[in-house]
């Protein structure tokens, strides 16, 4: 072999650069960067370049925060400063009152983090922006550290520390292919020669899916024509004696950042065009699209309302160049999906504003691997076998047409549904079911009163509040039933399935037939990485369950730990079956009804596992909750899945059988303090602070023993009780005793059964008896610690 590195990083844009200079910091400095031409000559070199502290959760707010950080770093080096606006403030705009409500829950988002946001009125957004016209306007959310870079500088000067740590950068060197060897290492093949490596990590850019091409691996990733303007000299910014903060404006779709003396107006138009989705021109190089200004003349017009002094200069460079988006838009930063020893950095239609912090955590991912906060948000096995281009760029139009538009609590916008159904789909839609989405997967969220029904989007209690509560009543009534779709399972089998388990696994593993047991898996620093049942069925088969989410998270943490010598064998089937959820303290006599055998609690108990037949379909039933009911898992192949409604709706009726969705099971698991993987399960906090000393046995061996023990417990899970009917606690929001932050709040809802306002929040260890609050859509509401348990329960 001609060369060798542990790393190679492929693609010189900002992705790539910042990734290498964050791989030297974190002490590999074995690296080499492939660029097929000049550094930047992607979509980099035409970014707007904006840089915000403003994310929609805690994760993307800190990597922002430490793009910041750096950038300020870089332009204040006297060897070599770079071209940084630095806090010149920004202003996102809102017309409604329930905006404005949003941007004050993002406010108590971002103070956990550090990051002090300003809600402002709308005459105070044309004080610091006198340009702005304030008709229609409510007012906005500050952000006062908001700024721009030179692009090119800000790669240059990365890639030059990079290389003074050792790295190489290498340009006009593309990729012609990449091959696996047997040990999971790479040949990475160019016309200059192949080159050895330990690691890959594709930052192609729109190129992305050229180089996944190359390995097996199509990511989901998608570009967008995306255009700006830049206008002569603005006499009120020549005069104003400061620059302009920047505006972002879900109103008329467009955002606006001082250059030079003039503007820098981008449009986010209706009508958007996808780009490259047949293909990209190899020699499409340092190049833009063709200008189409036709296409953004009714954004450019509600700019100009918005900014009148647009309108009286002229327009000298249009610029419309290529942006990536992936289906929730945000990036891909992470393990590629079924891969070993790959990893991408892409999809980045902010790259800019926080490449600088999407490399800084991919770069510790590689290392160590995990980084200091949760990367779910940005891990690109969030997405599974649905994934494709043409779903992405469905997502991406939408995202597009609603870039400053953020998600409400359960909000669920229709591009590229339905995607993932079962038969059981459209029987719960003719029942008035509402389906929101998990993984793709079509998911019953509650039952409409009537086909017209919509739910008023807000982060208040909305109108679905009663429906919710209509549903749990009914349940503990009586009996209920749900489907839960996508629900992740495997089935493992093999001489040393238990054996591998129990290493897995924190906890002491169940091994008896017929049994199940909950479990819970830690990456090796200690923290929780994943939360499985653990059922034991007959002839040596195990079924693995997990969140629908993890389907391939699970198996690639599952898949790297299984010794060569190890007789284990790990089959999905969460795209075969489908769980129903019978639910109450009348299951057990609508469970009897529909299937033969003795249900009775003695013969089949709690955490008990049986195959049957309910009805004619054959089916695995669990005796397990997430209610606090008597309750029962349903596992069912999607063949009989219809079978089995059949049978247990036939078989509810004479007990009034109702039928309830997700939001009720939030709101009832909330109250039994139930945990949710990437809500409290997350691999920021250790089994200990979490509230699983239970399911710890320090007398086996197992992933993250060593670390655990040598870890201090910072914070506690807590569930608290709100003292206001208003809204809910949004996870991300503060949790203060007096005017300091000391949790965070991982979700809310309203407790029907016991009639209270409950959050489930990480807090500072030992103030259970403090005098806290919650920060709750900018009001300071009193929060007491309450008992984890709130309901015995009937399971």
């Amino acid at each position: 072999m001609g060369e060798r590195a542990k790393v190679v990083v492929i693609g010189g844009g900002i992705a790539g650069c910042s990734t290498v200079y964050h791989l030297t910091q974190e002490g590999i400095t074995d690296v080499i960067l492939l660029e097929r031409d000049e550094l930047t000559s992607g979509t980099t070199w035409h970014s707007a370049a904006q840089v915000t502290n403003f994310g929609m959760n805690q994760t993307m707010v800190g990597l922002k925060s430490h793009s910041i950080a750096l950038y300020k770093a870089l332009s204040e080096d006297p060897d070599y400063p770079i071209n940084y606006h630095h806090a010149d403030g920004g202003i996102r705009l809102a017309e409604t009152e329930t905006q404005m409500e949003a941007y004050r829950h993002f406010a108590s988002m971002a103070r956990g983090m550090g990051v002090d946001f300003e809600v402002i009125d709308a005459a105070e957004c044309a004080r610091r922006h006198p340009l702005l016209e304030t008709d229609g306007l409510v007012g906005g959310l500050w952000d006062p550290l908001d700024g721009d870079i030179d692009p090119a500088q800000l790669c240059q000067a990365l890639a030059r520390r990079a290389r003074a740590a050792g790295a190489r950068v290498i340009r006009h060197r593309p990729v012609t292919g990449l091959r696996q060897r047997a040990d999971d290492s790479w040949i990475v093949q160019t016309e200059a020669g192949d080159i050895e490596a330990e690691i890959i990590v594709n930052a192609g850019g729109y190129r992305c899916n050229e180089i996944g091409a190359m390995m097996g691996a199509i990511l989901p990733v998608a570009s967008m024509e995306h255009q700006y303007f830049l206008t002569e000299p603005i006499k009120a910014i020549e005069e104003a004696g400061h620059r302009m903060p920047l505006i972002r404006c879900p109103i008329s779709d467009y955002y606006s950042r001082q250059e030079k003396n003039g503007l820098l107006i981008g449009f986010y138009e209706q009508g958007c065009k996808t780009w490259g989705m047949d293909g990209i021109d190899p020699n499409f190089t340092n190049a833009l699209c063709p200008d189409d200004p036709e296409r953004v003349i009714e954004t450019f017009e509600g700019a100009m309302a918005r900014m009148p002094a647009i309108g009286e200069v002229g327009i000298h460079t249009i610029v419309n160049g290529p942006i990536t988006y992936t289906i929730d838009g945000a990036p891909l930063v992470g393990p590629i999906p079924n891969k070993r020893n790959a990893f991408c950095i892409t999809g980045l239609r902010a790259g800019l504003g926080e490449g600088g912090g999407h490399g800084w955590l991919l770069a510790q991912m590689i290392a160590h691997g995990e980084a200091c906060y949760d990367t779910w948000c940005i891990d690109p096995r969030r997405f599974t076998g649905h994934a494709s281009v043409e779903l992405t760029a469905l997502k991406a139009i939408e995202d597009y047409q609603n870039e400053f538009r953020f998600h409400y609590p359960h909000e669920h916008r229709p591009a590229g549904r339905p995607m993932k159904t079962t038969p059981l789909t459209a029987v719960l839609e003719a029942e008035g079911g509402h389906m929101g989405l998990v993984n793709g997967w079509e998911r019953l969220e509650y039952i409409k009163p009537d086909p017209a029904f919509e739910e008023a989007l807000s982060f208040r209690f909305t109108n679905v509040e009663a429906l919710v509560g209509e549903e749990v009543r009914a349940l503990g009534r009586g009996v209920g039933l749900t489907e839960v779709s996508g629900f992740n399972r495997f089935e493992i089998t093999g001489s040393g399935a238990h054996e591998f388990l129990d290493r897995m696994s924190c906890g002491r593993l169940q091994r008896r037939e017929g049994r199940v047991g909950l479990s819970y898996l830690l990456n090796h620093h200690g923290m929780v990485k994943a939360e499985a049942t653990i059922a034991n069925l007959a002839n040596g088969r195990i079924w693995y369950g997990s969140a629908a989410a993890a389907e391939y998270h699970d198996m690639d943490w599952l898949l790297q730990h299984i010794g060569a010598d190890e007789d284990v064998q790990i089959r999905s089937l969460t795209n075969e079956m489908t769980t129903l959820v019978l639910a109450g303290p009348k299951a057990r006599e609508v469970l009897s009804a529909a299937a033969r055998g003795d249900w009775s609690d003695g013969a089949f108990k709690w955490l008990a596992v049986r195959e049957a037949h309910i009805g004619i379909a054959p089916a695995v039933v669990m005796r397990v909750s997430f209610s606090g009911e008597l309750a029962y898992e349903i596992h069912v192949a999607n063949q009989s899945l219809m079978a089995a409604y059949t049978a247990l709706r036939r078989a509810g009726a004479p007990y009034g059988m109702s039928l309830f969705g997700s939001r009720a099971v939030e709101a009832m698991r909330l109250e039994m303090g139930f945990l949710h993987w990437k809500s409290e399960l997350i691999t920021e906090f250790s089994p200990y602070e979490t509230g699983l000393e239970r399911f710890v046995t320090l007398d086996k061996a197992f992933i993250g023993k060593e670390a655990l023990i040598a870890h201090e417990p910072q914070v506690q899970l807590v569930s608290l009780t709100l003292e206001t009917e208003e809204a809910p606690a949004h996870g991300g929001a503060s949790v203060m005793l007096g005017d300091r932050v000391v949790g965070t709040v991982t979700a809310g809802a309203w407790g029907h059964r016991v009639g209270a306002n409950i959050a489930l929040a990480f807090v500072e260890r030992g103030l259970e008896a403090a005098e806290l609050t919650v920060d709750v859509l900018g009001k300071s509401v009193p929060a007491a610690v309450a008992p984890m348990r709130r309901l015995a329960g009937q399971a």
